[in-house]
């Protein structure tokens, strides 16, 4: 241990004292203190490396969290202007009336002397419940039309912005029907 541990100061006669033997442990501390900074060293390099790993780690999985997060707010939009879409279909469906019993009632309204030449039902695209009346009439006259506008009135239906048309033998006819409900 002389060798490893040796005294700083050794003793000169006539000169001076040695140093207290307690001087002995600074080499002893010295090499104490080496060791421990490399091992600290050591581990605050594993620790950095540890910390970039888990570091790149998270940023791998918040890049993968936010490509799925993109892809299900690209199905949520979907689903949302699907829902859109759907509930639109479904409005218009509620507006939108059957237009079978209008023609049965329009064709049942006829007398013997008159014929119906020409019956369009054309539904308005934006307001189903809006349906266009173009009903071209050979004989009755005006008493014809007459009696189907009843007919269409006992059927609930209103007809709005009407406009009539006399020809020789014949009347055309133009108005919107709507539902009342």
């Amino acid at each position: 241990m002389d060798y490893i541990i040796h005294d700083i100061k050794t003793e000169r006669q006539n000169v001076s004292a040695g140093l207290p033997s307690a001087y002995k442990l600074v080499p002893a501390a010295f090499y104490l203190v080496a060791v421990a900074s490399v091992l600290l060293s050591l581990y605050f390099y594993l620790s950095k490396k540890a910390y970039e790993t888990s570091e790149n780690a998270m940023r791998v999985r918040i890049t993968d969290a936010r490509g799925l997060e993109g892809q299900h707010r690209a199905k949520h939009q979907g689903l949302i202007s699907e829902s859109k879409e759907a509930e639109s279909i479904a409005r218009w469906l509620e507006g939108a009336r059957p237009l079978q019993p209008v023609t049965v009632t329009i064709g049942r309204s006829m007398s013997k002397d008159a014929t119906i030449a020409e019956l369009a039902l054309t539904r308005d695209p934006e307001i189903p419940s809006n349906t266009q009346l173009m009903l071209k009439v050979d004989g009755g006259g005006s008493e014809q039309i007459e009696t189907a506008r009843l007919a269409l009135s006992s059927m609930n239906y209103q007809i709005v912005s009407s406009d009539e048309k006399k020809g020789r033998d014949s009347i055309d006819y133009q108005g919107t029907i709507i539902y009342a409900e």
